[in-house]
């Protein structure tokens, strides 16, 4: 699917933990010379589909005839729905996978343990053999190149920027496709909703911040997230979650500087109507910005003893 002339989204049928925002990958094209963004899973459905497109595709400014030549396979995290599909898509076209230096060191501490970032609902067994197989498939993903912020790749004519945004990961990465002010957030972004910020070592909410901060600073004219729709009025999506963070905190202090430091009275106070399948996730957003809160030196651990964990400073 075509975004921009330079800029197209390859789909895939929706895979088994994809949830309700399937993961995006983006093919950056000019003058018969491509890169990736992003693999998708590794289930044959996710990776014949995106095959088939680049075969199908020569870019603009091809010449006629000419058959498109895929360089780099930019990985924006490590996570198996962004990471997993990256090693087949690289022993079909030859392409070298280009991931951060922090996200290459957590995919290798990560290949024996579970994932970080699935929660779906479906009979364990069935989700414990397809994990396993997608592990395996997202252990071959190892790095031909690595690329921090400030780094930059030539596609043709077209030059992409390598934007340093941990928060998801500490290791994710935003790239910025400086002809068109395309920004590719990864999971930095969202089209549609906010994403979980997992508490350290995982992730961080303090630099999560940070990145969204970052991200303005950048005159983007189009954003394309890891999950959801493109986005095209990027200046107010970002300012939009920074907003939702800093009220997020101050629900936290609230709650804290009332007496109800607990983490259960905290999730009842500010998710009230939480779908239980969600409360996982919510409970690890609270963590997250209690960390980033406490690390700040606006609240502090009691002892548990006393029933409200975290005070106000």
């Amino acid at each position: 699917m075509e975004i921009t002339p330079r800029v197209h989204s390859i789909p895939a049928p929706q895979a088994a933990f994809s949830g309700p925002q399937a993961p995006n990958v983006y093919l950056v094209v000019d003058s018969g010379q491509a890169v990736l963004i992003d693999a998708g899973y590794p289930d044959e459905a996710s990776v014949k589909p995106r095959l088939e497109y680049l075969q199908g595709i020569a870019g603009p400014s091809a010449g006629s005839g000419q058959a498109l030549k895929l360089s780099h396979i930019i990985v924006t995290h490590h996570h198996i729905d962004h990471c997993g599909g990256a090693h087949a898509l690289r022993q079909a076209t030859g392409a070298a996978i280009c991931l951060h230096p922090t996200e290459a060191r957590l995919l290798s501490e990560w290949r024996a343990a579970a994932l970080q970032d699935v929660d779906i609902p479906i009979e364990p067994q069935t989700l414990a053999d397809r994990l396993r197989a997608w592990r395996r498939a997202t252990a071959q993903t190892t790095p031909d190149c690595l690329l921090q912020g400030g780094d930059t790749l030539q596609v043709g004519g077209v030059t992409i920027e390598v934007i340093d945004t941990p928060g998801h990961t500490l290791g994710s990465i935003s790239l910025y496709l400086r002809e068109e002010g395309v920004l590719f957030s990864g999971d930095t972004v969202l089209g549609l909703g906010t994403v979980v910020i997992l508490p350290p070592p995982h992730g961080d909410m303090a630099l999560y911040v940070q990145s969204l901060g970052r991200l303005q600073t950048y005159d983007a004219a189009l954003l394309c997230p890891g999950h959801g729709p493109p986005v095209r009025d990027v200046a107010r999506k970002l300012q939009e979650l920074i907003d939702h963070r800093r009220e997020r905190e101050q629900q936290i202090l609230a709650a804290v500087g009332q007496g109800r430091g607990r983490l259960e009275a905290m999730l009842a106070d500010i998710y009230p109507e939480l779908d239980r399948r969600l409360v996982g996730m919510a409970r690890a957003q609270l963590l997250a910005h209690l960390a980033k809160l406490e690390s700040e030196g606006k609240i502090a651990r009691r002892d548990e003893a006393t029933g409200t964990p975290y005070g106000l400073v």
